[in-house]
């Protein structure tokens, strides 16, 4: 009987083994692509170690002196039913590691108090007051285990069922965020030109993004004079409507940019156009490899099709595309601005007053210079498709 539970466990074994075979064949058969894993890496590589901006860590600490640092919360005391509960925190990394600190649990959920307990991680902000003296407060509860779990979770969906095209669209959304983190906001900190700099970004993220997930082919071209051709017009709406409106980034932003460094004189409706055509790129890039694949998957069934023929087919298919995608760029603003929306109907508001507040009218911005860019992304991309042979 042992031998048989032995012999068992061995297939089970082989059984998960030839699994394991069969997916691995599944996801990188005939599709994987060393040289574009290590074009990417090289990018980045070159990016860090080249990039011309450097963020002043001279300016870690939070606003006006704090600094921010994780603390083990080692007890908790409940001394009167209408006050915030007590605990007692021991500081775990940075400057002030190993300080102990008795705090009102100042942290709120849905309008109560959030039950801490023993062995809980919380943020402090720490700011040494006169005489030396140190002035703790709870400033947040840490929340990056959960969001890497759901990052990993994410990861895992799109290879799974994406396969290597999965797998390359997490390499290509690495990259794009590395391209950003490392040259788009330490130049706009550093005072660059936040439209220059924008540009030259979204340059480099469209062509190699698109690179790495499809390699450099006729679909990838033509998808990339789209994209690049609806983030143009976009970036010239925003420009144009941000001067007319007369709006920036919110107040709160202002400040805190003002702040970081009073020396460097930052362009804040600059920035405001980065920001909305940095959150208009993606859908321009989405809508032009959806029409550059289906008129590409067209040509190769039929490679005798003629050019109006093609373009015609291209158009129905962008059409299509138009009306969903127009819905998804506004549906996500709007979703951002549910709340405020609520508190001003609520209220009873004019809808013209609600409309002309400078963050509706930021979100309406965004919402439609997207939109347009986007649409204006399907002519451009059928064209190009159609006449690139």
């Amino acid at each position: 009987m042992p031998y048989l539970k032995i012999i068992l466990n061995i297939q089970h074994i082989l059984y998960y083994i030839n699994c394991i075979f069969i997916v691995t064949r599944w996801l990188f058969i005939n599709k994987f692509s060393l040289s574009r894993i290590m074009l990417t890496f090289l990018l980045l590589i070159l990016v860090f170690i080249f990039s011309p901006f450097k963020v002043d860590k001279t300016n870690a600490t939070f606003l006006d002196n704090k600094i921010l640092c994780k603390a083990l919360v080692e007890n908790v005391t409940f001394s009167n039913p209408n006050q915030n509960s007590k605990i007692k925190v021991l500081v775990s990394e940075g400057k002030y590691k190993g300080k102990e600190f008795i705090l009102d649990n100042t942290l709120v959920v849905n309008d109560s108090e959030l039950a801490l307990k023993p062995n809980d991680f919380v943020q402090i902000s720490i700011q040494a007051g006169s005489n030396n003296k140190l002035n703790a407060t709870i400033y947040n509860y840490p929340r990056e285990k959960n969001i890497l779990l759901l990052v990993a979770f994410f990861i895992a969906l799109v290879i799974f069922i994406g396969g290597i095209k999965g797998f390359y669209a997490i390499l290509s959304i690495a990259f794009n965020i590395c391209i950003i983190y490392m040259l788009l906001l330490p130049g706009i900190l550093s005072g660059y030109s936040p439209i220059k700099l924008t540009i030259i970004c979204c340059l480099i993220i469209s062509f190699f993004s698109l690179i790495i997930q499809n390699g450099l082919n006729k679909k990838t071209i033509s998808c990339l004079i789209g994209a690049l051709g609806g983030v143009i017009i976009a970036g010239i709406i925003t420009f144009i409507m941000s001067n007319s409106l007369h709006i920036s980034i919110n107040y709160e932003e202002f400040l805190s940019l003002s702040k970081y460094s009073p020396n460097i004189k930052f362009d804040f409706q600059g920035i405001l156009f980065s920001s909305i055509v940095v959150g208009a790129l993606g859908a321009n890039l989405d809508m032009s490899m959806s029409v550059a694949t289906s008129m590409n998957e067209i040509k190769e069934s039929n490679p005798s099709i003629s050019k109006p023929l093609l373009i015609e087919s291209g158009f129905n298919i962008g059409r299509d595309m138009i009306g969903t995608m127009s819905n998804t760029l506004i549906l996500a603003y709007v979703g951002s601005s549910v709340v405020t929306l609520m508190v001003f109907l609520g209220h009873n508001v004019n809808f013209s007053y609600i409309i002309s507040l400078q963050d509706i009218s930021v979100e309406i911005l965004r919402a439609l210079a997207g939109s347009m860019g986007m649409i204006l992304s399907v002519p451009l991309t059928v064209f190009a498709r159609a006449y690139i042979d």
